[in-house]
C-alpha cells in the first residue's frame, strides 16, 4: 500500500537537535482513560511545573499555525468539513500513517513554542501522541513515561465513564453513525495497544495503575521516577 500520509523526518531531526538541552522536559503518554492528564496536573501541582496540554495545542490554537507545506498532513485533517467523519473514512492502517506522520508535525510546533524557553525550566507534556517509539526518536525514552491500565476496554471506557458520553453523540450526524462509533471503538483499542507495544520496545519506562488505584499514589510513583531520572 502507498504512503499516503510520509513522515517528514527533517522535522523530527529538528525537534531532536533544538531539545538536547532540554533534560527537564517530561512527556506523560497514555491511553484514553489512563489518567495522564489529571496526573499530569497533579504532579504539575505538586512540582510547581507547567503543564503543556498537547490535546488543548492540536485541536485549539495549532489549527491556525498547520501550514500546508510544512504541515500538509494536519492541514488536510483540519481543512476537512468534519475532522472526525475524515479520520474515520480512513483505514486502521491509513489512520495509523496519518497518526505517525501527524506526530512529527506536533514537534515541530511545539519546538516553536519552547524555541525562546530557557532549556533549564521544566515542563511535563501531557498526551497527544501515542506512536512512543517514534517520540523516542525526538526525546531520550528515560523523559517519556507511558501510563498502563491493565485489562483496559474502549468499549468500557467510552460507556461507562459519563464524562465521555458525549462522544456517541459527535457520531449521531455521520451517515452510519452505528458502524462509525464502533470503528472509533476499534481505532481507540489499535491505540492503546500500539502505544503499550511501541513503548515496550523502545524502553520507555511504565508506570502501571489500576482503575480504583488513588491519584496520590500514582503522583508518588511519577515524582520518584522523574526524581530518579533527574539524577542520571
Amino acid at each position: 500500500m502507498p504512503t499516503l500520509f510520509p513522515i517528514n523526518h527533517d522535522l523530527l531531526a529538528d525537534a531532536r537537535s533544538g531539545w538536547n538541552e532540554h533534560h527537564r522536559l517530561f512527556w506523560m503518554v497514555g491511553a484514553s482513560g489512563s489518567g495522564k492528564s489529571t496526573v499530569c496536573q497533579a504532579l504539575g501541582e505538586q512540582l510547581g511545573w507547567p503543564v503543556f496540554d498537547m490535546d488543548a495545542h492540536i485541536y485549539g490554537d495549532w489549527h491556525a499555525r498547520f501550514d500546508p507545506v510544512r504541515h500538509p498532513v494536519n492541514t488536510a485533517w483540519s481543512r476537512a468539513e468534519n475532522g472526525l467523519a475524515w479520520l474515520l473514512s480512513l483505514s486502521w492502517a491509513e489512520f495509523d500513517q496519518f497518526n505517525r506522520a501527524a506526530l512529527a508535525e506536533y514537534l515541530d510546533l511545539l519546538a516553536q513554542d519552547l524555541a525562546d524557553q530557557d532549556p533549564d525550566t521544566p515542563l511535563l507534556v501531557d498526551g497527544g501522541v501515542y506512536h512512543a517509539a517514534l517520540l523516542a526518536q525526538a526525546i531520550p525514552a528515560q523523559q517519556i513515561l507511558c501510563l498502563h491500565v491493565p485489562d483496559r476496554s474502549s468499549l468500557r471506557l467510552w460507556t461507562d465513564d459519563p464524562a465521555r458520553y458525549t462522544m456517541r453523540g459527535f457520531m449521531d450526524p455521520l451517515p452510519d453513525a452505528e458502524a462509525a462509533w464502533h470503528k472509533f471503538l476499534d481505532f481507540d483499542q489499535g491505540i492503546a495497544d500500539t502505544l503499550l507495544a511501541e513503548g515496550r520496545a523502545a524502553g520507555i519506562p511504565q508506570v502501571v495503575r489500576g482503575q480504583d488505584d488513588p491519584v496520590a499514589e500514582t503522583v508518588s510513583q511519577v515524582a520518584r521516577h522523574l526524581s530518579h531520572a533527574l539524577r542520571s
